[in-house]
């Protein structure tokens, strides 16, 4: 379904992403994990071209792009298959929780209003936020703001999300709100790529888990695998250092 190869990215001539090769599956959850300065979140933003990657191919559906080098249409056409869920919620501070979720719609999408209204308003409900339509993000709480940041995302119908640390913005307290919408939409089939620190929400809800340092996957496997007995050591160092 999504399968990326090759992808290399530099920052002022120091290598990000070497050489990165990802493949996920239609219904896959694929949780990536990894220290800080890994690449995982530069990764994801490659895959639904927020950045230009110096290198690689990306296949979804039945098209592929050279990531590299992209056409308007082709940014365009990989980002009607793509919706991105940012760690700091990205909303607009003077529209309502359903003003958000409807622009996308309408000028990215040429929705008509009034069924992007009834699109936006299914997605809210989706989430657990019926009843905060017409609230604006500061009468919101975190929890809040990122339940609709992800209702955003599913009004887009993409056929892949992309999740990036959509939790460590949050109170520890108000981190459960959100996982519980994510592991709904996992129940639900949503095809999901997902940069995250949450051990729990990898081992419970997770089809295939990527472990990243230094810009490459240094392991990868199903939770049950790489959680109990992973090959690498540098796998097996960071798991301690996470779970004490």
């Amino acid at each position: 379904m999504l399968t990326a190869r090759g992808i290399q990215k530099h920052f002022q001539q120091q290598p990000v992403l070497k050489n990165l090769d990802l493949t996920v599956a239609k219904g896959d959850v694929v949780v990536i994990l990894g220290p800080s300065g890994s690449g995982k979140t530069t990764l994801l933003r490659c895959l639904n071209h927020l950045e230009t990657a110096d290198a690689g191919t990306l296949t979804l559906g039945d098209a592929t792009y050279d990531l590299h080098q992209m056409s308007k249409k082709q940014i365009q056409q990989l980002r009607q298959q793509t919706a991105f869920v940012f760690q700091h919620y990205n909303l607009f501070n003077n529209k309502t929780a359903l003003e958000n979720i409807t622009e996308g719609l309408i000028y990215g999408r040429g929705v008509p209003r009034q069924e992007a209204e009834v699109l936006g308003q299914a997605a809210l409900t989706r989430v657990g936020l019926a009843q905060f339509a017409h609230y604006y993000p500061h009468e919101l709480s975190g929890g809040q703001q990122q339940r609709v940041g992800i209702a955003r995302a599913v009004a887009l119908k993409p056929t892949v999300l992309l999740f990036d640390e959509p939790t460590s913005a949050l109170d520890p307290e108000l981190v459960g709100e959100v996982l519980a919408v994510m592991q709904q939409l996992a129940q639900e089939g949503v095809t999901m790529v997902v940069v995250t620190h949450e051990m729990g929400f990898a081992r419970e809800v997770a089809s295939q888990v990527v472990f990243m340092d230094a810009g490459e996957v240094v392991e990868s496997g199903p939770p049950q695998t790489l959680f109990t007995a992973p090959k690498e050591e540098r796998t097996r160092q960071f798991l301690r250092r996470i779970t004490g």
